[in-house]
């Protein structure tokens, strides 16, 4: 059962904002902007539907693979280890030698997978947080414990840890810069 993992990463490093830009652009997004595969940084450079369309293609990585193991009743210790399979392998990706995005549209996307009520809660933050004068960015990376939290009060333990995992990856890729040779354009909170 230990192969889900190893498929979540390699799933993980199918980078969005590559294909995207190198679509669009015939470019190379580690090569532009920020230097990060990210949705932000595509959306910067080539526009705004280059980056609804990495968020579809990251968010379809993350979701195909996890659904499946949902379905085939895969244990919640292999669904913990699939998402920080799945974080690592989108912000360490091995078809891009090391270099990704950040992790943000993956990780809320294994918690729309194993935990929907957490993102709801996550969700009605974002938009009280959208109302009021105070950096969307840090409320938004701060709010992403909700389904880790939610995730534990609601009985599943494996999961809450494996997304604990991830949130801690998110928030580490956010504050340091862990891709070689990314540029500093990139907002850091």
């Amino acid at each position: 059962m230990w192969i889900w993992p190893i498929i979540s990463y390699l799933f993980a490093g199918i980078n969005g904002a590559f294909v995207v830009t190198n679509y669009k652009l015939q470019e190379d997004i580690t090569m532009l902007g920020s230097g990060t595969g990210g949705a932000r940084n595509a959306g910067r450079m080539a526009g705004k539907q280059a980056f609804i369309w990495t968020v579809v293609i990251d968010a379809l990585k993350t979701i195909l693979p996890l659904s499946l193991a949902l379905y085939l009743s895969v244990s919640p210790v292999i669904l913990a280890a699939m998402i920080v399979a799945t974080v690592a392998g989108h912000i360490w990706s091995i078809w891009l030698k090391g270099r990704g995005g950040k992790g943000v549209v993956v990780y809320l996307a294994c918690t729309l997978v194993l935990e929907w009520p957490g993102l709801l809660i996550f969700g009605g933050v974002a938009l009280l947080a959208k109302s009021l004068s105070v950096s969307f960015s840090k409320v938004m990376l701060g709010a992403m414990i909700i389904p880790v939290v939610s995730a534990f009060f609601r009985g599943n333990p494996a999961v809450s840890f494996g997304l604990l995992i991830g949130y801690g990856l998110v928030v580490l890729s956010h504050l340091y810069s862990v891709h070689p040779g990314s540029k500093k354009e990139e907002e850091h909170l």
